[in-house]
């Protein structure tokens, strides 16, 4: 199981909520997405910030199908959402789970190339 755990960080006086799926095995993505979903019950509808990392996550079809529903959950919460870690796979994917979730794409974009988690930041923080 991983050690990490869901997390705020601040970046221009903003709290960011920051999802590293990063490297993370299979069997810790619904844990972490279940701590995720408690830490975000406390706050009010469209006002969190998410920073998504899915950069070497593992995945299979049940972490898809995890991933629309964590997505339909987020959806209350979220104000925007940047992701970085995509590869070619994960955006064909991230584009099913946006529908299947019923997210659309306002207030959520995809980050990638060189000071991909600097320009994700920025953009979350920008009023």
């Amino acid at each position: 199981m991983s050690s990490v755990k869901p997390e705020f960080i601040e970046h221009r006086d903003k709290k960011v909520f920051y999802l590293n799926f990063s490297n993370m095995e299979k069997d810790a993505i619904p844990v972490f997405m279940e701590e995720a979903k408690k830490a975000l019950s406390a706050y009010e509808p469209s006002s969190v910030l998410f920073l998504a990392n899915v950069e070497k996550m593992k995945f299979d079809k049940d972490i898809v199908k995890s991933f629309i529903e964590f997505f339909k959950f987020t959806k209350t919460y979220t104000k925007k959402t940047a992701v970085i870690g995509l590869d070619t796979l994960k955006k064909m994917l991230y584009e099913t789970v946006l529908t299947l979730s019923g997210r659309g794409k306002e207030n959520i974009r995809v980050f990638d190339g060189p000071n991909a988690d600097a320009k994700a930041k920025d953009w979350l923080t920008l009023v």
